[in-house]
């Protein structure tokens, strides 16, 4: 008993004491307890949320061709509005989350850095051909197919794919022709998309390489 009392008195006679030693065991207990809740929930965050990263991009373009470098050197008047220039896309795309998720596929920029001009290109999502149904007689009947290969790339969690996109540009505009015979020098590639939670990435393509030697291996 006479412990107990002599505790009591402890107590009373040091009460600011033991006040203050209080209020820093519950501060640590509720830092600790902050610290783990804030690690759990980027631990669910990341069950969730997709992380989803491109990596080793190469950009095939008409403009490094043998041909067209040649043509811009010799003839340059010959690369006119009905010019078609055609461009090769690859990246490797990673979902390094465990949670599904998405991104668009990516919209092409040249950007001429002598004067700001850019022109965008979307990717081609969509293929069309002719399939003969029948013939009667000197007639024959065609269907057009329609291949629909979607505007977004979809990753499951941890899912990876190597990526292959083709751009085009059809009868170009007198002023990117215009840019494209005086100021090809100047010229530089980006790629721009957003994923599905509308974040917008704008990046800088850096491997050019001619549109003829392109390809996936």
């Amino acid at each position: 008993m006479q412990k107990i009392k002599n505790i009591f008195e402890f107590l009373n006679n040091n009460s600011g004491i033991v006040q203050t030693v209080a209020m820093v065991a519950l501060a640590i207990i509720t830092g600790v307890y902050a610290y783990f809740t804030y690690k759990m929930t980027k631990i669910m965050r990341k069950q969730i949320i997709p992380e989803i990263k491109i990596s080793d991009i190469i950009l095939g373009s008409s403009f490094e061709n043998d041909w067209f470098l040649e043509e811009l050197k010799k003839q340059p008047e010959q690369i006119g509005k009905n010019s078609c220039f055609k461009f090769k896309l690859l990246f490797n795309v990673y979902n390094k989350s465990s949670g599904s998720g998405s991104i668009e596929k990516p919209i092409l920029a040249l950007r001429f850095t002598n004067n700001n001009f850019e022109y965008r290109i979307s990717p081609t999502t969509k293929e069309s051909y002719d399939e003969k149904i029948e013939e009667r007689g000197p007639m024959t009947i065609y269907k057009t197919i329609v291949n629909d290969f979607g505007g977004a790339i979809f990753l499951r969690g941890g899912e990876f794919h190597k990526i292959e996109l083709e751009y085009n540009i059809y009868d170009p505009s007198k002023e990117l022709l215009t840019h494209i015979r005086q100021n090809l020098k100047s010229l530089e590639y980006f790629i721009e998309f957003y994923d599905n939670f509308h974040k917008k990435y704008f990046l800088k393509i850096y491997e050019i390489q001619p549109e003829r030697k392109t390809y996936r291996k």
